[in-house]
């Protein structure tokens, strides 16, 4: 038996608020596809007075992860705002209320004022009448009577709610050991129900939000979780939202904030990339070496086609060094001699007369040797 989508349950408590949808009677055409499920559907009925009394679904839809508990949820607590089915009042009970209202008309218009309050457009009302839930919408916005002695009333605020989450650990599927926080935006759907289930709002979706954190983290290595963060989250909120639905909440966004790592790995994770970038300064420094002495070959093999280029170079360069280092003496020396000096046949040849060791080289200005007899 296939399982009715989320969206389409929606449609069909849009169309049992309509008023298309009556005690006993089937499906109407635009919901007939031929499978029982849309039967089920139908059978439900709505609460409050009519009919509630199909509260069965098969094991398959059951059975069939979290799609299929938001199916079951859907179809528990699409109750007109109810919540849950009011028991009724007992006769005893019917008598308290009857002398309620007996002493209200009596010390009319005094009475009245007790009565009477008023509800903002952002909330909603809930009365418990001794204890039992009213039945019908929830009162508001506006004004609404209620009964000082017998009625207690709750305001629930309708409003977009912001619950931040803790640092809690989490262990990812690469068995590393991390702490995430969160932060969760959600809103009340339906007020009885949610005043009907839940006594702490707020640790019951704190909650559920770690508990479901750590079931998604642990399938997401450290990488994709620092990474996708976004998809993370979406996760996490379609997940929180098939529970959370049976509660009367409605979560509407799911936000990481921060990840914290141990100290250990704070410290190898820095020294990876450390070397990663090292890595590749070196790989961009042999690149410009590469290039700049492909230059450099290029230019020697210009340069040593015209000697005039070379004798160009040869005095740019004596002039830069005056330049930049005053205090450096340049002897420059003809090109010429230069070159003939740094040919190697010249050399071998003998050319240049050099001093023989073997003979003493005497001083240019020899000393007179001084007489014995001194």
């Amino acid at each position: 038996i296939p399982v009715i989508p989320a969206a389409s349950l929606r449609d069909l408590a849009k169309f049992k608020r309509g008023g298309g949808l009556e005690l006993g009677a089937t499906a109407a055409p635009p919901l007939q596809r031929g499978t029982q499920a849309w039967g089920w559907a139908a059978e439900v009925g709505v609460p409050g007075g009519r009919s509630n009394s199909v509260k069965t679904f098969p094991d398959e839809v059951r059975g069939s992860g979290e799609e299929g508990t938001e199916v079951v949820a859907l179809l528990e607590s699409e109750r007109l705002e109810e919540g849950i089915e009011s028991s009724g009042l007992g006769a005893c009970e019917w008598l308290l209320v009857l002398a309620s209202l007996l002493f209200i008309i009596l010390t009319f218009p005094f009475s009245i004022w007790f009565c009477i309050k008023i509800v903002q457009e952002y909330e909603r009302v809930i009365i418990f009448r001794l204890g039992h839930l009213l039945p019908g919408r929830p009162k508001g916005p506006g004004l609404f009577f209620f009964l000082p002695c017998l009625d207690i009333y709750h305001k629930v605020d309708l409003r977009l709610q912001t619950l931040e989450i803790p640092f809690h650990e989490v262990v990812t599927k690469d068995m590393f050991i991390m702490e995430i926080d969160a932060i969760c935006y959600y809103r009340m759907e339906n007020a009885s129900l949610l005043l009907s289930s839940l006594a702490h709002v707020s640790k019951a979706v704190q909650f559920l939000v770690q508990t479901t954190m750590k079931r998604l983290l642990a399938h997401r290595s450290l990488t994709e979780i620092l990474l996708e963060r976004k998809s993370i989250a979406q996760d996490v909120k379609v997940a929180l939202d098939s529970v959370t639905c049976i509660w009367g909440i409605k979560v509407e966004r799911i936000e990481i904030k921060d990840v914290r790592l141990p100290a250990g790995l704070q410290h190898s994770l820095a020294v990876e990339a450390e070397a990663q970038r090292q890595a590749k300064v070196r790989m961009i420094a042999a690149e410009g070496e590469k290039a700049a002495s492909e230059s450099l070959r290029m230019a020697a093999e210009i340069l040593s086609g015209t000697p005039a280029a070379v004798q160009l170079r040869y005095l740019h360069t004596l002039q830069s060094l005056s330049t930049e280092k005053p205090s450096t003496i340049v002897l420059p020396l003809p090109f010429d001699l230069l070159n003939f000096l740094s040919s190697p046949s010249n050399r071998t040849q003998g050319s240049i007369p050099f001093p023989n060791s073997s003979k003493p080289v005497e001083p240019l200005n020899p000393k007179k040797k001084d007489s014995p007899m001194l």
